[in-house]
């Protein structure tokens, strides 16, 4: 009996552990399973696939894998890929620098965040070795991305073009979508107004070359032009009007990165509530106060939160930034959740008076929001290690490259900027998150989120104090995770990886 290393695909609503069991046991004597369908043997799982609610993989024969194929849980029952040069359909040269010296070089995200280990090792200020590629085969087909801030992106830069030179960038009019005709027109012939910042988080993520997903379509939601309550209603109606691709099975993936969150001062307080105490009305470090340059924290609320949480149960993929602002974010339950001033001034849309929450992050958060922090192109000692005005904690989901970003800009379509901040990683992760759901379109929200935390390349940041319960030096060095996750963003599927299988028969 020759086995062979099989994929196997349910359709959604059955249950994997069901089918699992089945072919796990020796079913010779049970008349509930068909013998036609399930070997009457005991088969050997390759690998369970536990983060998948569908897919496994087993040792079967081949006349066994055309047999399970007919039962009607059963979608697919195929061979694992194994790369092919063949795939390749482009490779993206350039000087590959993590510094500032420079606009005239690539994104040197592709070579970070595709490689587990830093390949400028401590010369981090120097040019990859001559000949270095970033080497892919996916590029966003089939996916649509949303960019989503207050201003709008530059309608005819040439980073929206494909390789053929044709713009795919939608000129979609969001008041055609149910409900949203209150929306006005976009003139996407009028590039005033457009944002350095949009510009070159859009062209992160899906610019012809300085982005991940070439071949996305991209949209733009400028919320400056819309009111509140079309932020994220439109994009729910949007991807609800999607029809089922007949191909996949599933709708174009939308997915949506949000380098924006709600921001308070910490100004006109009149008590801070740390950890359950009031600590008087002057700002500290210790009480986990930080702040950027201006004072500036992001703020939560809960509208926001729902609205984001709303949008994503209807399967859209939602991507944050962490902040700049040098604060630790955290989850319900932990010691610094509950921690907040209270100002005698309205903050954003939080009455004066009411608890403004400084640990929580921005609003625009949900359970399955993929939040990203900012890499820094230099290092901690020997470490790398977060960007020092990124926010940090348990809430920040991924790290990846931020610091020093080259990127599209608005003053013109051939124009080139260099940015940093949790803005420019974010569509990193975005960018990549589109060649993932190109492989996988049929993944909710969680899937993708939990494929991330369950695939980066962990412990190779500077990790920092992990004692909390001495706030005076847990809060001091802002280049600590502050008991985060020690997670840099790894996209596997890029270069030329053999997967080879040993299922040990």
């Amino acid at each position: 009996m020759s086995e062979k290393h099989y994929v196997v695909s349910l359709h959604k609503g059955f249950s994997k552990e069901e089918v699992i069991d089945a072919l796990n046991r020796d079913t010779t004597v049970d008349s509930k399973v068909d013998s036609n369908i399930i070997p009457d043997r005991q088969v050997q799982n390759v690998n369970t696939r536990p983060s998948s609610k569908r897919i496994f993989e087993v040792a079967l024969t081949d006349e066994e894998a055309v047999k399970l194929q007919n039962d009607p849980r059963v979608g697919g029952v195929e061979l694992p890929l194994v790369w092919d040069d063949d795939w390749l359909d482009y490779e993206q040269t350039g000087d590959w620098t993590r510094d500032a010296t420079s606009e005239s070089r690539a994104n040197w995200g592709f070579l970070r965040q595709i490689n587990k280990t830093n390949l400028w090792g401590q010369n981090v200020t120097q040019d990859l070795p001559a000949g270095t590629t970033y080497d892919y085969h996916l590029d966003g087909t089939g996916i649509d991305y949303i960019h989503q801030e207050g201003s709008k992106i530059r309608f005819t830069h040439e980073q929206w073009q494909d390789r053929n030179g044709v713009s795919r960038l939608v000129p979609f009019q969001w008041n055609t979508l149910p409900n949203c005709s209150a929306m006005p027109d976009i003139d996407y012939t009028n590039v005033s107004g457009a944002s350095n910042h949009a510009t070159h988080c859009c062209g992160t993520a899906t610019g012809k070359d300085y982005g991940w997903a070439k071949n996305a379509k991209i949209y733009n939601i400028p919320y400056n032009s819309f009111d509140q309550a079309f932020w994220f209603d439109a994009i729910k109606e949007f991807h609800r009007a999607k029809d089922v691709d007949p191909v996949t099975g599933y709708k174009r993936p939308t997915v949506v990165s949000a380098s924006w969150g709600s921001k308070g001062y910490f100004t006109s307080i009149t008590d801070i509530q740390f950890r359950g105490t009031s600590v008087g009305s002057v700002k500290n470090e210790s009480f986990g106060m930080v702040g950027d340059t201006y004072g500036k924290f992001n703020t939560a609320g809960y509208g926001l939160s729902a609205e984001v949480e709303e949008m994503q149960d209807e399967g859209v993929h939602y991507f944050k930034s962490a902040g700049n602002q040098k604060q630790k974010l955290c989850f319900f339950g932990d010691i610094d959740y509950n921690n907040h001033i209270i100002r005698s001034v309205a903050t954003s849309n939080i009455a004066a008076g009411n608890p403004v929450y400084y640990n929580r992050g921005a609003g625009n958060i949900g359970p399955d929001t993929v939040v990203v922090g900012n890499l820094d192109s230099e290092l901690e000692g020997t470490e790398e290690a977060t960007n020092d005005s990124s926010d940090k904690g348990p809430r920040v989901d991924i790290w990846a490259a931020g610091t020093n970003i080259v990127s599209a800009g608005s003053s013109n379509d051939t124009d080139v900027h260099l940015y940093s901040g949790t803005s420019m990683s974010t569509p990193q992760v975005a960018g990549m998150s589109c060649l993932l759901l190109q492989l996988n379109p049929g993944w909710t929200p969680a899937q993708l989120r939990k494929w991330w935390h369950d695939n980066s390349v962990k412990d190779l940041l500077f990790q920092g104090s992990t004692d909390e319960n001495t706030p005076s030096t847990f809060f001091s060095n802002s280049r600590s995770l502050q008991n985060g996750y020690n997670r840099i963003a790894y996209f596997p599927f890029a270069a030329n990886r053999a997967l080879t299988t040993n299922v040990g028969i």
